[in-house]
């Protein structure tokens, strides 16, 4: 008989079998109900049930072969926690981020555009003041000034380069806006087009996009199945080939300089000696490879959310790119002619690139904790996530959503925070001309943000995994890596190499064929060589831009493979025997 449970935490030692929330029920399975090992099945269509819910029993955590020893040392096994709105502050700041960039863009964009309009359809006008365009008046107005480099300097060229990419981008729609009222273009287009020998209209440009993104949809599907049978064998070719391309960069660096000839020989020298020494764990990193790709097969629905924020990437990107330029316009004094009176606020620059970075860092990891509630779902109850669009893909969408949405959203801050500092930096280096404390700071905030990526990856899959708060997932990683003796594992990194080879190798196959295209429609992009060049481009880009985005949920699916084996090595035995077998085999 079912009986309700209180949520149970690891830690006690108590008699009573550890559960998480929701209903515990004798297992059907076990012939002796009153055993004090007797295994219990947690129920996972109970209506409280809470994150990647999971099969446990009163046994002791089973030893994973990862850790020879029987000391479990501090280890505390992650538990399933209630449903709750998370971290809650920083969703609400985040909320609030969007609303204030909506409201720029609603403001301040109109006013933008309508004086740009204007200025093109009265063929120009004079400047104001002095002219954010002009690079060499804004290095000659004095900005060795220190009283100015703390508010202006840091985000003036950022902003320069911005209004100057802008600026003849709305000066070309507004002319063209202007001359289709008054019925001129029409004329103007049948003259430039009288000598074309080929075709450079929109409808062959988008034949081109369309299929280029259809072959490359089709191959970045089916090289899932590829991977499967060919995991070891693709990791091994990716270390081979990283040694080849080290060593032509060696070979080059010697007609360089001796100093460049130095770095090469080094660098060719590294690279072999790491692969001497992780090419014992190319077994199990196949086997972890394999593991992640059957999940995500498993859950295809996945690419769509993948996809789909690759979407949303592009239209937030126009939003802010739109938004940007317009309050530096207005808050700058600028005219039609992008003659500005001064110069842009830097804390305005900080505020702005922090908004972006912000979402973008949101959007990407909404995906990446998605993927690690399925493939724990897959982990522990394949029933519920084994099917293109099963409840463990929907289920997971949602909780990233809504209860773990402020965690996400803390975690990308900090990063944000990080990168948007390096970008100042970068910024003010450039404007100054360099400088060695400006360079040794733009290094540090390099290598913090990329830790802080790292340290993300890994908490976001406890976030997706159980659901805990961010900071609580941050001890946790540290916890479980340090007493389950994964430190040395997770640097390894061996299928991250053939995620990327892959997504070049489909790249390259998709910029091929949409030259051949290309060729056959007769398109014209330029003359013969720079046609050719520019459709191998564009396929070359949609192509490695859309397996790169399928290879993503492949890589947030190996992280979380990673921590479920040294979590729960059991289920993983249970409910997939013969990826376990494999596993266990290969390490």
């Amino acid at each position: 008989m079912a009986s309700q449970q209180p949520y149970y935490n690891a830690s006690n030692s108590g008699s009573s079998p550890p559960v998480v929330q929701g209903v515990l029920v004798n297992n059907p399975n076990d012939d002796n109900a009153n055993n004090d090992h007797v295994g219990h099945t947690y129920d996972h269509k109970h209506a409280n049930h809470g994150v990647g819910a999971m099969e446990i029993s009163s046994l002791p955590p089973h030893q994973s072969p990862l850790t020879p020893s029987t000391d479990e040392g501090n280890w505390t096994r992650g538990s399933v926690q209630p449903k709750r709105c998370n971290d809650f502050l920083f969703a609400f700041l985040f909320y609030v981020n969007l609303g204030v960039m909506a409201w720029v863009a609603a403001v301040f964009a109109p006013k933008m555009i309508g004086e740009v309009a204007e200025s093109a359809a009265a063929g120009g006008g004079g400047g104001r003041e002095r002219g954010l365009l002009d690079e060499e008046e804004v290095v000659a107005d004095g900005y060795s000034d220190e009283s100015s480099v703390d508010d202006a300097t840091v985000g003036v060229k950022f902003a320069s380069w911005m209004v100057r990419t802008m600026h003849p981008v709305l000066s070309t729609v507004s002319s063209s806006v202007y001359q289709f009222n008054n019925n001129d273009i029409h004329d103007r287009d049948l003259e430039e087009n009288d000598n074309v020998t080929g075709t450079n209209d929109m409808s062959d440009m988008m034949l081109l996009l369309g299929i280029s993104a259809l072959i490359a949809l089709v191959i970045s599907s089916g090289v899932l199945s590829f991977m499967i049978r060919h995991a070891e064998s693709l990791i091994k070719f990716a270390l081979l080939f990283n040694i080849a391309s080290a060593a032509v960069f060696a070979i080059g660096s010697l007609f360089l300089s001796p100093f460049a000839a130095i770095i090469g020989i080094g660098f060719c020298g590294l690279t072999i000696y790491y692969a001497y020494v992780v090419w014992g764990r190319i077994p199990f990193a196949a086997c972890n490879l394999i593991s992640a790709t059957t999940a995500v097969r498993a859950n295809f629905g996945l690419a769509f959310f993948a996809y789909n924020s690759l979407f949303i990437m592009i239209g937030w990107s126009m939003w802010w790119l739109l938004s940007f330029t317009s309050v530096v316009y207005i808050t700058s004094g600028c005219d039609g002619q992008g003659n500005c009176e001064k110069d842009p606020s830097g804390w305005l620059i900080f505020a702005l690139l922090l908004s972006y970075y912000w979402t973008f860092q949101v959007i990407k990891n909404v995906v990446h904790v998605t993927v690690a509630g399925t493939v724990g779902t897959w982990w522990f109850v394949p029933t519920e996530g084994s099917s293109c669009c099963s409840h463990g893909v929907r289920d997971s969408f949602l909780r990233s959503v809504t209860t773990s949405f402020g965690s996400i959203c803390m975690g990308s801050l900090l990063v944000a925070i990080i990168e948007t500092a390096k970008t100042m930096v970068r910024n003010l280096r450039e404007s100054e001309g360099g400088g060695i404390f400006l360079c040794l700071a733009e290094c540090l905030l390099a290598c913090l943000q990329d830790i802080m990526e790292y340290f993300n990856m890994w908490a976001f899959v406890f976030v997706g995994l159980y659901g805990y708060p961010y900071v609580e997932s941050g001890k946790n990683v540290i916890n479980l890596f340090k007493t389950r003796g994964w430190t040395t594992i997770i640097t390894d990194n061996l299928a991250q190499s053939v995620l990327t080879m892959v997504s070049v190798a489909v790249g390259l196959i998709t910029g091929l064929v949409a030259l051949g295209i290309a060729h056959g429609q007769r398109m014209v992009f330029g003359d013969e060589l720079g046609g050719m060049a520019a459709a191998f481009f564009i396929g070359f880009i949609i192509g490695f831009v859309l397996t790169s985005t399928l290879m993503t949920l492949v890589s947030s699916a190996v992280n979380t493979v990673i921590v479920c084996y040294a979590e729960a090595p059991r289920e993983f035995e249970e409910n997939h025997p013969k990826l376990s077998q494999e596993m266990q085999s290969a390490w």
